[in-house]
């Protein structure tokens, strides 16, 4: 070799250790810088991923709270509007009578001064029959029922006998006596009040209170728009729990200053109170909202109601006897005797409270579902973003696409956005077209994302077809009532046992 010609004066080949192993170019041992799969960047592992998506979910829930918050403003707006409405239509009516009211006079033996009181003489027999018509009025976006009702009042009267056995007859005052009829709001009153008593015509054409027989106006609305929300919550609650308690009344005045209004005329009763029985009959127009309230003041009381309104509630102590609902109306009938109740047929002084708590009522208000049903939404809205994100995990597992955090967030913002496009869209139309609109949106938002994000779009419809699903579903348990907690929890147990078993199809080995 070296006295090889064709090698010219090449420099001699360094020296090799024989301990040192030959490499070759494709060797690792020349890649220093390659990382082993153990060391993969810890945001894209599995743990991370479950780890932020709980933390995500429960961040989230903020933004949705504050979208209840301003549902819970939105709704008191509503309803302060109706209450403005009511008080320039007619507050909700409750009308007590016709009765008499006869004053007589007490001494003290001690000192001989004067006592005033009042004998209410109720009706033997009572028939009403009401027919009442009902409109919907608009302030802003906001809506109301209110109603006319041309109602009939029938039935006897009896003095004779009936009067309570510590009255001196001779104390009474029989000249001066009274008709009442209470009325919660008399400027309810559309046309001229006349009584057939005994076939004379009396006009009843004074107003006044009269804290004995009638309650102090429960339905007293606050129309000052200057006050803040929370002072109209406030009000409502105090006035509530001023009903609950019976009214003090001051009997020297108690026509002008206590109690609630009644309609009333003076008449001397001394030629009837001697027969037997009394004929009355009576014709009243009246304009009223939200419900109609009547109490059965007679020793038996029949109580005819019928209108045009498709979905009437019915409450007060009594329920009907009879009823029928339809889509073109009600008609309800009562028929109540006096033993069913906690006062007699003659009384001296108060007797409101019993008399108040002692009622039928017809409820023909606009149920404001809409508000309650986003607020009963809301509530499913931390099912809905966890779902969404374990399947967009189970998608970026099984693909091995990585999705990032921001996108994420992207994603349970769009859902958040959801619950604020229902609220909004349900206060122009009605809540089934709004969940449906809301969805709509939502869900093609969502699922066009996920296409750009993914680049499949067998995945992305996949994840737009279980949000369908959800939503439908949602949408199902806020109509259902007695089964909404059964299918609730039925529905939970499926979409769980749906996830344990495709989690047990996903290879997790690249991501743990």
């Amino acid at each position: 070799m070296e006295n090889d010609p064709n090698l010219g004066n090449l420099p001699p080949l360094p020296q090799q250790n024989a301990a040192e192993p030959v490499t070759t170019p494709n060797t690792p041992a020349q890649q220093p810088n390659a990382k082993p799969k153990s060391e993969k960047k810890f945001t894209r592992t599995l743990g991370f991923k479950v780890g932020f998506i709980v933390l995500l979910s429960l961040l989230l829930l903020i933004p949705t709270l504050m979208i209840d918050s301003l549902s819970n403003d939105r709704q008191i707006t509503a309803e302060k509007a109706q209450q403005e409405i009511s008080e320039k239509w007619g507050l909700p009516q409750h009308v007590t009578g016709p009765v008499i009211a006869i004053p007589y006079v007490t001494k003290n033996k001690k000192d001989s001064t004067e006592q005033r009181h009042m004998v209410y003489i109720l009706p033997k027999k009572l028939d009403i029959n009401a027919d009442v018509k009902s409109q919907t009025l608009y302030r802003s976006i906001y809506e109301t029922v209110v109603y006319n009702t041309g109602i009939d009042f029938s039935g006897t009267f009896t003095i004779k006998g009936l009067l309570p056995n510590e009255i001196d007859s001779t104390m009474l005052q029989l000249d001066k006596a009274c008709i009442e009829v209470g009325i919660t709001d008399l400027r309810g009153i559309s046309q001229k009040l006349v009584l057939d008593l005994n076939g004379n015509q009396i006009d009843v054409n004074d107003g006044g209170k009269d804290g004995n027989l009638h309650e102090e106006n429960d339905y007293e609305y606050s129309s000052s728009a200057d006050h803040a929300n929370e002072d109209v919550v406030a009000d409502m609650e105090i006035i509530a729990e001023e009903a609950a308690e019976p009214v003090a009344v001051a009997y020297d005045d108690m026509f002008d200053k206590n109690g609630g209004p009644v309609a009333k005329t003076s008449l001397d009763i001394s030629p009837l109170s001697s027969l037997d029985s009394i004929p009355f009959k009576m014709h009243l127009e009246l304009k009223g909202s939200d419900n109609l309230n009547f109490t059965p003041i007679g020793e038996t009381t029949s109580i005819n109601i019928k209108g045009d309104c498709p979905k009437p509630s019915f409450g007060g102590n009594f329920l009907p006897d009879e009823r029928n609902v339809t889509d073109n109306g009600f008609t309800a009938s009562w028929n109540i005797i006096s033993i069913n109740r906690t006062y007699p047929q003659a009384f001296i002084d108060d007797r409101s409270y019993d008399l108040g708590k002692s009622q039928v009522q017809v409820g023909l208000m606009v149920p404001v579902d809409s508000f309650q049903k986003v607020e009963r939404a809301i509530k499913y809205a931390f099912l809905v973003i966890v779902l969404t994100f374990i399947a967009v995990l189970f998608v970026e597992i099984k693909m091995q696409r990585y999705i990032n955090v921001f996108q994420y967030l992207l994603v349970g913002l769009a859902l958040v956005l959801f619950y604020s496009l229902l609220l909004s869209i349900s206060e122009h139309m009605a809540f089934g077209w709004a969940y449906l609109i809301a969805a709509a949106m939502t869900i093609v938002m969502i699922t066009l994302y996920l296409l750009g994000v993914l680049k499949t779009k067998k995945m992305a419809l996949a994840i737009g077809a279980m949000l369908a699903i959800v939503y439908a579903y949602i949408f199902v348990l806020l109509n259902l009532e007695t089964y909404a907690l059964l299918a609730g929890s039925l529905g939970l147990f499926v979409v769980l046992a749906a996830i344990m078993y495709y989690s047990l199809k996903l290879k997790t080995e690249d991501m743990a």
